[in-house]
């Protein structure tokens, strides 16, 4: 039993042909246009499930790093402030050693006290000091100043102020700011502090209280140096842990490219290929399909 193959019928298989042939051309086409080889899901499931996934790992590895850029940004304040503050301990120091060890006349006594009144002030300030509008001493209150500034009194607390660095989920996690309490210890409060009380002594002319401050004096600046040796090791740590985070996403972003974006070169050489396809195809369907009056008639 043989099958009659009409004029139409090869037509329509032809049409067919040159059609799905003109489905490819334009797709590629869109690629090259847009420079990416997915452009909805259905252009290659796969890949779209890949390159999801490398998104939502990408924007978490961003969020990572902003964290990781803020907390270094504390820490950094909190560091260049304890510089500063432990160079202003050292010269109450400076002030009481000479006090304790020269005869000094109550008038040299008199402006030493007024020196470290004035030390005491600038440490206040400096127990206050702000990022980006936040208290960087004052734990997690950030609104209000963790130092009264007549006083000296601490108002913050000790609670830390924490930055999520990475997914790891023992060390991920990074407390970037230094309560007062712990920079300052007993330095500042206003009559028992351990500054007013050497201030207090020098005005009184009695080296013999002041010398007993120093041990003190000495503790305070121990603890100081400590935490500002704490801060060091933590900005350190999220150095390495951001360059790592900026590894990771050149991978990311490499994997998405491969994922998403055209190969240029062999983009061009495919749509040159099916243009020369797709013109050829048009070239034999006209001598192939050549319809007629009596064609349509049948």
């Amino acid at each position: 039993m043989s099958f009659r193959v009409t004029q139409g019928t090869l037509a329509r298989g032809v049409l067919a042909g040159l059609q799905t042939n003109m489905k490819q051309l334009q797709r590629t086409q869109e690629q090259l246009s847009s420079g990416r080889k997915l452009n909805r899901p259905s252009d290659s499931p796969v890949d779209t499930v890949n390159a999801m996934q490398l998104r939502a790992d990408k924007a978490r590895t961003t969020q990572y790093g902003r964290n990781i850029d803020n907390g270094l940004s504390w820490l950094s304040t909190a560091d260049t402030t304890l510089g500063q503050a432990t160079d202003m301990v050292d010269r109450v120091r400076q002030l009481a050693v000479s006090a304790v060890n020269a005869a000094l006349p109550q008038e040299s006594l008199d402006a030493m006290a007024k020196e470290i009144d004035q030390i005491r002030s600038g440490l206040i300030q400096l127990g206050n000091t702000q990022y980006a509008g936040k208290y960087v001493f004052g734990g997690t209150m950030t609104e209000t100043p963790p130092f009264d500034s007549t006083t000296g009194a601490y108002g913050g607390n000790t609670s830390a102020v924490n930055r999520t660095v990475s997914d790891d989920p023992t060390s991920g996690t990074v407390a970037v700011n230094v309560p007062g309490s712990t920079v300052f210890t007993t330095m500042l409060d206003s009559g028992t502090g351990i500054l007013d009380s050497i201030s207090s002594a020098l005005k009184a002319g009695d080296v013999t209280a002041v010398n007993a401050q120093l041990s003190s004096l000495d503790a305070a600046a121990s603890a100081m140096r400590s935490v500002q040796s704490t801060v060091g090791a933590k900005v350190n740590r999220l150095e390495s842990i951001q360059a790592l985070a900026n590894g990771h996403l050149d991978t990311i972003t490499n994997g998405l490219a491969n994922a998403e974006n055209i190969d240029l070169p062999s983009t061009i050489i495919q749509l040159q290929m099916q243009q020369n396809a797709y013109q050829a195809a048009l070239g034999a369907t006209a001598k192939i399909v050549q319809p007629s009056l009596m064609d349509f008639l049948r």
